[in-house]
């Protein structure tokens, strides 16, 4: 398990499936899906709520399909509104 290490975890920012089988191959124990660079891929829009749920949870997908190591999804606000 990763938190039972004495030792800091880094995890490099991946937007795809491609970078984060690169991630993985050369040794990186987890990712990060950054919000930026998803949206700037897929959109060429800097990360300012442009990119859908569907959108960012369809790339998360993709990504824990292509590897086998921890993902955390940067999901910005949420996507939700003060009463949800």
């Amino acid at each position: 398990m990763l938190s039972n290490k004495d030792e800091i975890l880094v995890m490099p920012g991946v937007y795809d499936a491609l970078t984060a089988k690169i991630a993985e191959q050369v040794g990186f124990k987890a990712i990060f899906q950054t919000g930026y660079g998803t949206s700037a891929s897929m959109l060429a829009m800097p990360d300012f709520g442009f990119l859908s749920m569907a959108e960012t949870l369809e790339t998360a997908r993709r990504i824990t399909r292509a590897v086998s190591i921890p993902l955390i999804v940067d999901v910005d606000t949420g996507y939700g509104n003060p009463l949800t």
